[in-house]
């Protein structure tokens, strides 16, 4: 769809504080065929090793998420921005740079918002604005949704540098838990962002965070000091995302701590689930309530993810030295069960946020593979036209993908006739039918191995529409193409 992005800078920030990027995010970008870039500009981050008063508590590994992509990716923000915007240049997009909203005026169908550039104004009328515009949204402000939270009691500080001495890994977050707290991130170049809470709104930040680092490598310097800045954070989720034809996303409509690095991934993930919505509601074929699941997926995400922060915060900040003590002992606890560091991962990776009851899924649930969750990475399967692929790219640069899979109790036949059936209720949501056996008879379809349908949950013959987002937007187990037809006729309506 057509869209006029404006930005009241002149030109793209040439330094943003921002730098993770979780496992969803190249999960995104790689349904849009931007993931080799990220990952070549970037560095692979492996691990956070948690260390307090001098001693390793314990540590992360990001491979136990179950993402494809078993790691971070350390990279300055400003870098994932020019990824974004040459792609929306590639596609015939722009971005429309020193240009304000001073105005906007709410309308049953449209919108107008008054624009200001150079000093000389004009309206335009849009069907649809989306504030993407941070904590001090005009947006927001426009449509009247309040953004309840607070302020974090200190500041933060960031800045960047090398680390003359360093005898650690280069791949591997390493957050000091110590008085003041102390976060180094990778960056490309061997070189780290240092996020601390500093001591005083005047204190030196290289001294007060190379006191903390030589507690643990005597020695060590920082050097080639770059971007010194203090900031305060906020912790906030705006009490709607939508009001009629105004919606809000990224930290427009939340604000946490760069304690988790959330707040960049969190807001991704909200404008691709907006997006694929959106797009269908402009284009007449969904009805304007679909935009209402978007705020019931996506706001308790936010919820979460500045709560979770806030607990981080607060035990980070901890003085004290007995709860200190019960602090490190848990963390010790945590990342030596298998299980609990299993959990930790995916949190981190924000891979296991899901939607089990939202409005834009629907069907049996039964299963770990069920609607309104990721659909996971899996083995190889094989269309019949086109080479051996996971499952999931089956879905990208698509709308919704069904995929029909017979596992090694069904009926001979069934796949195909089933495919047949669904490609004929499909309609303009559908972009594509695929259907795999586990096993060959009835007419051609696609291969798919046991270890992929025991994984999927499929023993019988299993529908799964998968959303633009990868979330599965229905499961069927009962080889009923009607449960997809009113799936689909839900989704529009």
């Amino acid at each position: 769809m057509p869209c006029l992005l404006i930005d009241a800078l002149d030109a793209p920030r040439g330094w943003d504080r921002a730098t993770v990027v979780h496992a969803r995010s190249p999960e995104i970008f790689e349904a849009l065929g931007l993931e080799g870039r990220l990952l070549a500009q970037g560095v692979r981050t492996r691990a956070a090793r948690f260390q307090s008063d001098g001693e390793v508590l314990g540590e992360l590994n990001f491979g136990a998420s179950g993402s494809r992509y078993g790691f971070d990716i350390g990279l300055s923000e400003e870098v994932t921005e020019s990824v974004l915007t040459d792609f929306l240049e590639s596609e015939g997009g722009t971005v429309t740079r020193l240009t304000r909203l001073i105005g906007l005026v709410r309308g049953d169908d449209a919108a107008t918002a008054t624009l200001e550039r150079d000093g000389e104004r004009r309206e335009v009328v849009v069907p649809w604005v989306v504030g993407c515009d941070g904590v001090r949204s005009a947006v927001r402000e426009a449509a009247g949704i309040e953004f309840p939270g607070a302020e974090t009691k200190a500041k933060w500080a960031v800045f960047d540098a090398t680390i003359e001495g360093w005898q650690n890994e280069y791949d591997v977050v390493f957050p000091h838990l110590d008085v003041p707290p102390v976060i180094l991130s990778p960056l490309p170049g061997r070189r780290w962002r240092v996020y601390l809470r500093p001591t005083s709104d005047t204190s030196d930040l290289v001294a007060e965070a190379g006191e903390v680092i030589r507690r643990y490598q005597p020695g060590v310097a920082f050097a080639e000091i770059e971007n010194p800045t203090r900031f305060q954070c906020h912790s906030r989720v705006a009490a709607r995302y939508r009001s009629g034809r105004l919606l809000l996303a990224g930290d427009a409509d939340h604000a946490c701590t760069p304690e988790e690095g959330h707040g960049m991934n969190t807001g991704l993930q909200d404008a691709f689930n907006l997006g694929w919505k959106l797009a269908l509601v402009y284009r007449g074929t969904a009805g304007v309530g679909l935009l209402d699941t978007y705020e019931a997926e996506r706001r308790p995400v936010a919820e979460r993810v500045v709560s979770s922060g806030a607990a981080v915060e607060i035990a980070q900040a901890m003085t004290d030295a007995v709860e200190r003590a019960e602090r490190d002992a848990d963390i010790r606890r945590t990342y030596a069960d298998p299980d609990l560091a299993h959990h930790e991962a995916a949190a981190a990776a924000e891979i296991d946020r899901s939607y089990p009851r939202s409005r834009a899924v629907a069907g049996d649930d039964g299963s770990e593979v069920g609607p309104g969750r990721l659909l996971p990475d899996t083995g190889n399967v094989e269309p019949v036209d086109g080479d051996p692929r996971p499952l999931h790219e089956l879905t990208h640069r698509r709308g919704h993908t069904l995929i029909v899979l017979r596992g090694p109790q069904a009926e001979t036949g069934r796949v195909g006739k089933l495919v047949t059936e669904l490609e004929g209720l499909s309609g303009a949501v559908v972009d594509a039918v695929f259907g795999f056996c586990t096993r060959p008879g009835g007419p051609p379809v696609g291969r798919i191995d046991e270890s992929v349908a025991a994984q999927l949950g499929v023993v019988g013959v299993t529908v799964l529409g998968v959303r633009p987002d990868r979330y599965i937007g229905v499961r069927d187990d009962s080889g009923d193409p009607g449960a997809v037809r009113a799936y689909l006729d839900a989704l529009v309506s």
